[in-house]
């Protein structure tokens, strides 16, 4: 069915809902630095990096000119796609709901959840992966795997990796991402718990793990996810972890910059203004029925493979 102007708006209340909405199950948002744009596509500027460390400073004698340079640059591309996804509400549920605000809140969550879903997918199925970043490690190959409580050394194993990290962009990995499987493992090992045994706290935190690791924040991937079809037997439904068994060491600053090295920026187009997604109403009257739909445009781009390390198969 083709809608008209007339019966497709913006919802701004119901894009408040949805820009409240929140998961905590879901970590794509709080990986890479968010950068809203006014443009759907267009190009940014990628600084070759070595400019900086260059020592090209001189002493300046009187009468002398300054030594002098600059820096070289090339540029990239973003394209953020849109993503959408519709929940109906038919004449007939409406008419026998005691609350029809809460049929409409309900629908702009219930599909905000599912782009937000998407985004999680994505950016694991994408980012948290071999052959992206600067350098690869593997369980078992390049390290004891940490669910080894025997013999593995996760603080020593993350230390060395941010070492070289460092070495190579000049600035210390802040952010450490792990699928839940592997925080199972790391909040009990020995070596995470006997470093805190003599303080007041009986429990490993993230918090704490975070001092160990000496990295500002750790975040978790808890998100589950099915392909089962729809229709499928409630039973014989199967659900599998986003994140896997894996873990993701990276630098972002804390607020975008054009000439701070950054593993990766997630662009946000502003297609309505101040809201990072929106929710449009459309009538259906072949259907009888109200769309609530959740829309949001956007684009993950690694700005800076150097500046990750990805670990795959952390656990057993």
């Amino acid at each position: 069915m083709k809608y008209t102007s007339k019966d497709v708006h913006v919802d701004q209340l119901l894009t408040g809902v949805s820009v409240a909405y929140n998961n905590a199950g879901y970590i794509a948002d709080q990986i890479f630095p968010i950068v809203p744009v006014d443009k759907q596509s267009d190009k940014y500027l990628v600084y070759d990096k070595s400019h900086w460390f260059r020592n090209e400073a001189r002493i300046r004698a009187p009468g002398t000119r300054s030594e002098r340079g600059g820096w070289s640059y090339s540029t990239d591309t973003f394209f953020c796609d849109r993503f959408s996804y519709g929940h109906e509400i038919y004449d007939e549920e409406r008419d026998n709901a005691d609350n029809n605000f809460q049929l409409d809140s309900d629908a702009a969550e219930f599909a905000t959840d599912k782009i937000l879903m998407q985004r999680e997918v994505a950016f694991a199925a994408g980012f948290f992966t071999t052959s992206v970043w600067g350098t690869d490690k593997a369980g078992g190959t390049d390290f004891t795997k940490w669910s080894d409580y025997a013999t593995s050394t996760p603080l020593v194993d993350v230390s060395a990796w941010v070492d070289s990290i460092e070495a190579g962009i000049g600035r210390e990995p802040n952010r450490l991402v792990m699928g839940k499987q592997v925080w199972t493992s790391l909040k009990w090992h020995p070596d995470l718990i006997d470093t805190i045994k003599y303080t007041q706290r009986a429990q490993m935190s993230l918090e704490l793990a975070a001092s160990l690791f000496e990295i500002e924040n750790i975040l978790i991937g808890r998100a589950i996810y099915t392909t089962s079809p729809e229709g499928t037997a409630e039973a014989s439904v199967t659900y599998s972890r986003i994140w896997g068994k894996n873990a993701l060491l990276i630098y972002v600053p804390s607020v975008p910059s054009l000439r701070t090295p950054a593993a990766g920026y997630t662009f946000t187009w502003r297609r309505v203004p101040n809201s990072l997604r929106y929710i449009k109403r459309m009538r259906d009257e072949e259907r009888e029925a109200d769309i609530i739909e959740a829309n949001a445009y956007y684009d993950h781009k690694v700005t800076g493979a150097s500046a990750g390390l990805f670990a795959s198969a952390a656990v057993a």
